[in-house]
């Protein structure tokens, strides 16, 4: 994964496109380094975060984000980056330009003429008070209602998280 990231910049440039309010003598990971490690464990099946404590000692992870043989950050920072960075209006906005870099750079491989969109809207179930979770009537029950675009090839090309009254 990080072969390919660093040959097609899809992460590289989140770095400067985030803005890191941390205080760098108290800082062991720069942000790339901890996007990367959180992207990494997604693409591996960690979805939630659960496991980073133990995969952060991972050699083949403190490879794949650069630390060689320090650990990575653990699940507490990781959370955080999630909540107070990646999951603001600067945070999604940068995700999604690394999301639109990893399309440009299929797209142009695949020599596509011609784009097929395929947008749709799922369910996504939600439990307790969270942030714009809502009743929706359709699904019966209290969810968000995230609206997600592909290509005819089965490749994201966006998604949007709605509150779960949207139609």
């Amino acid at each position: 994964m990080r072969e390919i990231d660093e040959r097609f910049g899809i992460l590289g440039p989140i770095g400067s496109d985030l803005e890191d309010a941390r205080s760098w003598v108290h800082s062991k990971h720069t942000q790339l380094q901890m996007v990367r490690e959180r992207i990494y464990q997604i693409a591996a099946g960690d979805e939630d975060c659960n496991d980073a404590d133990f995969l952060r000692i991972d050699p083949a992870l403190r490879l794949a984000i650069g630390k060689g043989d320090e650990a990575g950050a653990g699940q507490s920072r990781l959370s955080r980056l999630e909540n107070e960075v990646l999951g603001t209006e600067p945070g999604l906005a940068a995700l999604e330009k690394a999301l639109m870099r990893s399309n440009d750079t299929l797209m142009r491989r695949k020599k596509k003429q011609r784009l097929i969109v395929d947008v749709d809207s799922t369910e996504d179930p939600a439990h307790g008070k969270q942030e714009n979770v809502a009743f929706n009537g359709h699904f019966g029950k209290n969810c968000f209602h995230p609206i997600f675009a592909f290509t005819s090839d089965e490749n994201c090309l966006g998604a949007k998280l709605r509150q779960g009254n949207v139609h």
